[in-house]
């Protein structure tokens, strides 16, 4: 059963709050770890602050979530996996401090785009009761965790993972921009459906101009952005 309307629009507007915060976090993630030579010393700290600020106020609207949640008996699942992801990724940035050993940073990256996947899936169906699809969520997660190998551990670019994520980013792109076609909303269609194709533009980008930091960042962001999208599209129409 449905959440009652305001009990809904109050936990969306939760899911939304915690949403945006977690793809806050991923995108400075980024860019600390991808900026140490190319940002100056105070531009560090200011990157480490709002990374800091925005993973404490994602516990808040964690626990605003879990609770509206509770109370209206809908999205206590999608809550519980937000709530376990968010514990897991705070005790891992506390052991792994503020320059984590490359098995910690994936952990961080792909455990990241997860939790953005759940808020972005409990926003997604709070309004019709969904049921996952398993094959398409085990085909984003494969993508993600290729993503992320090729960021923190690939020595150089052209490998069998680069293969395996481009081959993957084209076959989910067109996948996205069919699932875009189906959305009721017009602006849903046209966000996931830019989405989409901004994530293979940007990776795209990314290698054939040695990874610059600009078309990294925006591979990264438009990537999160897509995960999410996809999820909270796919929820929808289930």
């Amino acid at each position: 059963m449905s959440a009652p309307p305001a009990e809904a629009r109050r936990l969306a507007a939760a899911c939304a709050a915690g949403l945006a915060l977690v793809l806050a976090v991923i995108v400075v993630s980024a860019a600390i770890r991808l900026g140490a030579e190319s940002f100056t010393a105070s531009e560090m700290k200011l990157l480490r602050g709002v990374h800091r600020s925005a993973a404490s106020l994602e516990v808040l609207a964690l626990l605003a979530v879990a609770w509206l949640a509770w109370r209206a008996r809908t999205g206590v699942g999608a809550a519980a996996v937000a709530a376990l992801l968010t514990v897991i990724l705070a005790i891992l940035g506390i052991l792994a401090g503020q320059k984590p050993p490359p098995a910690a940073a994936f952990g961080n990256l792909t455990l990241g785009l997860a939790l953005a996947a759940s808020f972005a899936w409990l926003l997604g169906s709070l309004w019709r009761k969904q049921s996952a699809n398993l094959p398409a969520a085990l085909l984003v997660a494969a993508q993600a965790l290729l993503g992320g190998w090729i960021a923190i551990f690939s020595q150089t670019l052209w490998t069998w993972a680069f293969a395996a994520h481009a081959l993957l980013g084209i076959a989910l792109a067109a996948a996205a921009i069919r699932l875009a076609s189906r959305l009721q909303r017009a602006a849903a269609r046209f966000a996931l459906a830019v989405l989409a194709l901004a994530v293979a533009v940007a990776g795209f980008a990314s290698a054939l101009f040695e990874l610059p930091l600009a078309a990294t960042l925006a591979h990264a962001a438009a990537g999160a952005l897509f995960v999410s999208a996809a999820a909270y599209g796919h929820a929808r129409i289930a």
